[in-house]
């Protein structure tokens, strides 16, 4: 983008902010957001923010997501970032992240510009101390170290040894490569267990209440942090990771949402649902944890707009028989056929 045309969006994005047109701004920039320069990255994080602020307790949450997937992207960029590191803490925030935001918040004072951050100093503060007057442990959302030692031996005897990808003080992202047993990148999460999910009645307590995510992707995948054509997965992943940590919706087998668009340019899945971990055996499936409480493994399986739209009347075991039926693999694929789109030599007689 010229320097001139970035100044004048710039000033339209200043112009709106006055006028608490926060979605005005959304409007303006989000058609671009796979291709913003990181000033504009940035008004556009902010602006979800604020938007998500207008919208009452516990409705904002999507917003707080967007902003937070969206400076994910610009990570590198934004680590010495006084405004960055902020906006990043005020939605993990914003999450019931406290821990974590609390960490952005200290990193953010020590970057501030003096002459040019000194309007932001004051909220930096402010939302400091607001992060050290919870429990500055967060205990309850975290695993114990006696659980974190069975998970992690139970993830590299099923699925093997790991580099961590992402850690933050919740959870780790861990990659475990391809092998000749399972040819296919693996990314799997350890210590979202932590985090005990409210079951619906009926629902046993003991064997559901806890659970890790994984997804698994094409052995030829790139985790290159520069290239979002690849990071699309694990962006997804860490929107549901942070939905379940922030919310008290129950999450298990078949559960499915829907981004309402595209999760990148690249693709046409615009959703997920959650299956059993493919490819491993039942023991690989489940943990057991110290106080004997299960923890159930998921494989995170994107969907098309058809076939969530399938979903939403059928249940998840004929979707997943859909795929049976027509011998499509759902995972791990960059591409691959709609199993409820009609074949392209459908003619209506």
């Amino acid at each position: 983008m010229e320097a001139q045309a970035k100044q004048e969006l710039l000033a339209r994005v200043h112009e709106l902010y006055e006028q608490n047109a926060f979605e005005g701004i959304i409007d303006l920039l989000e058609p671009n957001i796979e291709t913003l320069e990181f000033e504009l990255a940035l008004e556009l994080a902010r602006a979800y923010i604020n938007h998500g602020n207008t919208m009452g307790q516990g409705r904002g949450d999507e917003r707080y997501l967007q902003a937070n997937a969206l400076l994910d992207k610009y990570g590198s960029q934004g680590k010495e970032h006084a405004p960055f590191l902020f906006y990043k803490g005020y939605a993990l925030f914003k999450l019931g992240l406290v821990n974590d935001a609390l960490i952005r918040f200290n990193r953010a004072l020590r970057f501030v510009k003096l002459g040019v951050d000194d309007s932001l100093l004051p909220t930096i503060e402010r939302m400091k101390a607001l992060c050290e007057s919870f429990d500055p442990d967060n205990q309850a959302n975290k695993l114990s170290e006696a659980d974190e030692a069975l998970l992690d031996a139970h993830i590299k005897e099923h699925m093997g040894t790991y580099q961590i990808l992402f850690k933050t003080d919740r959870y780790e992202l861990l990659h475990i490569k391809p092998d000749d047993a399972h040819p296919w990148n693996l990314i799997v999460t350890k210590g979202l267990a932590g985090k005990k999910l409210k079951v619906p009645l009926g629902v046993d307590e003991l064997t559901n209440s806890h659970v890790e995510l994984a997804v698994c992707l094409p052995p030829e995948w790139q985790f290159s942090t520069s290239e979002e054509y690849n990071l699309w997965p694990i962006n997804a992943m860490c929107e549901l990771i942070n939905f379940i940590l922030a919310g008290n919706e129950f999450v298990g087998f078949g559960y499915t949402f829907s981004n309402d668009k595209p999760w990148h340019s690249s693709t046409d899945f615009s959703g997920g649902m959650l299956t059993a971990l493919g490819g491993y055996n039942h023991r690989a499936q489940e943990a057991v944890l110290s106080d004997g409480s299960y923890v159930r493994f998921f494989e995170l399986i994107f969907l098309y707009p058809m076939e969530l739209a399938f979903r939403k009347s059928h249940d998840a075991s004929a979707l997943i028989e859909l795929f049976v039926q027509k011998g499509v693999r759902p995972s791990p694929v960059r591409k691959r056929s709609d199993v409820c789109a009609a074949p392209a030599n459908f003619t209506k007689i």
